[in-house]
């Protein structure tokens, strides 16, 4: 399989467009519509399922990730938060305890497929 040289990203909030002013994922579309201007707002992905959307990988501290999609196309690396990390993960899922580990490492593993 040819090596990717890039991976795309892209920011999923679960969120319902009528509460664009008051909701938690709302709040982050207006920062980064002020901070990172209107190109960060292209790549923002407001859904319901995250399981539709499809990706290399969700970083998510939710343990479980269930939608419409029973096979989602990304990898789930799940992040700690004070509600999971108690939670034992098998042995092919992966962890990720903070923005402080080596994140680009998990990036580079999907780009090496």
């Amino acid at each position: 399989m040819p090596r990717r040289d890039s991976l795309r990203g892209l920011r999923c909030e679960i969120t319902f467009i009528r509460c664009y002013t008051s909701c938690t994922g709302s709040r982050w579309i207006r920062l980064g519509e002020k901070h990172l201007g209107q190109e960060f707002l292209e790549q923002i992905v407001l859904t319901r399922d995250k399981t539709v959307v499809s990706g290399d990988l969700l970083i998510d501290d939710r343990p479980d990730i269930i939608g419409a999609e029973k096979s989602p196309s990304w990898e789930h690396i799940l992040f700690t938060a004070c509600h999971n990390k108690h939670l034992q993960l098998p042995p092919l899922r992966r962890r990720l305890h903070s923005w402080a580990d080596d994140w680009k490492a998990i990036l580079d593993s999907k780009r090496a497929l």
